[in-house]
């Protein structure tokens, strides 16, 4: 008998545009087993959210003299303020 998570999951129904689906399952296609194996979309996405949402964000405008929000680089937030206190 398989047992419940210890966190509950939500089920989510997404639609893509047809080129990035196709990229997406061409990326997570397995050899192996000659399909997308079960589970890869969702471990997929979940890596993808959280690296999203523990990391920050840097507007290099001030730096660049750019349009605000035209080159934005993105990483861990130590990353960040070591790159911030370069560029100042």
């Amino acid at each position: 008998m398989k047992r419940p998570n210890i966190i509950p999951s939500q089920q989510l129904n997404v639609a893509l545009p047809l080129p990035l689906y196709m990229q997406l399952s061409a990326h997570l296609y397995s050899e192996l087993e000659g399909r997308v194996p079960h589970g890869a979309y969702s471990r997929f996405l979940i890596e993808l959210l959280r690296a999203r949402f523990s990391e920050g964000a840097l507007d290099l405008a001030p730096w660049l003299g750019s349009p605000a929000g035209a080159f934005v680089v993105s990483g861990p937030a130590e990353t960040l303020m070591a790159l911030k206190e370069k560029l100042s």
